[in-house]
């Protein structure tokens, strides 16, 4: 399967920003992040890996390279402009990541321009994926997965994973989840779900009221579809969302889109892994009564 992944990246520190791509003390974890998102997501999507093979009795072990059918032909695009990025940082890059420039005055407009490239490109891929600078995709089988589901589904929806971070020591937390009780004043928020049988058991999916996940992954025909749209009407949206983000990343699917995420009990079936703390912005709630009760019994 050939698929482009195309990330924006802006490392411009201000005072007093709440923006960890404008935060100096944050240089450090952010560098670290991108490399886990284009070397380390290379790396585990793409098609070489290697394996210790015995040489024959008494003989030595080697390291030896191999191709995996599974892997992706991959290519990993950052948008980034020059003067205001850590890609500088990552040394010598594989043949697969380009640094592209956006040639774009405002740095807010970097995402937008990374998802309108994206999708100008499609017709090249059989599929392509935004994703933010801090994401790792650490399922070798998210594209193959996603494939799948908009081929059972016919295409009207674009299925997203859960963007978590792990709390040391409790466990995974699922970021952007959806507020208690809905928004009803948006046109998505209708409660529609869908169920798709796997063969580990049914998996659920939800359309999600608060769709941001940083990462997108298109058919070609969907991403084709997007592109026709915006065309269309010259890349001027009807409503904008909170931020440069979320707006390149959901905001150019929902006119167009159903935008489904596993329920919460099923996350794990399609997640990406933050590379940040922002767990520690919000509180944790008060402990509601257990979902299973512990009984003793006697003999």
């Amino acid at each position: 399967m050939r698929v482009l992944l195309t990330m924006p990246h802006v490392f411009a520190p201000r005072d007093g920003s709440l923006y960890s791509s404008q935060t100096a003390e944050k240089r450090p974890r952010k560098l670290a992040a991108l490399r886990e998102a284009t070397i380390g997501n290379l790396l585990r999507l793409g098609q070489r890996h290697w394996i210790h093979a015995s040489l024959g009795l008494k003989q030595s072990v080697v390291t030896r390279a191999q191709e995996c059918s599974l892997g992706l032909d991959l290519t990993i695009h950052v948008i980034t402009p020059a003067g205001q990025t850590l890609v500088n940082d990552l040394g010598e890059l594989p043949e697969q990541i380009k640094r592209i420039d956006p040639e774009v005055a405002d740095p807010m407009q970097v995402p937008m321009a990374a998802s309108k490239r994206l999708l100008e490109q499609s017709a090249d891929y059989d599929m392509v994926a935004y994703s933010e600078d801090d994401l790792a995709i650490e399922d070798p089988e998210l594209f193959h997965k996603i494939n799948h589901l908009v081929e059972l589904s016919g295409g009207d929806y674009v299925f997203l994973p859960h963007r978590c971070e792990q709390i040391p020591g409790k466990g995974d937390v699922i970021l952007s989840g959806d507020p208690d009780g809905g928004r009803p004043d948006l046109f998505w928020d209708t409660g529609e779900r869908a169920e798709v049988n796997w063969p580990l058991g049914v998996r659920s999916f939800y359309r999600a009221t608060n769709p941001h996940s940083g990462f997108y992954a298109l058919t070609q025909h969907q991403a084709q579809r997007a592109l026709a749209y915006w065309q269309e009407r010259q890349w001027t949206p009807d409503f904008v969302l909170s931020g440069p983000l979320e707006q390149a990343g959901s905001g150019l699917l929902l006119p167009l889109f159903k935008l489904m995420k596993p329920i919460p009990e099923h996350y794990r079936f399609l997640m990406v892994r933050h590379q940040d703390e922002l767990w520690k912005r919000h509180r944790f709630e008060q402990a509601r009564a257990p979902i299973y009760e512990t009984r003793s019994t006697s003999a």
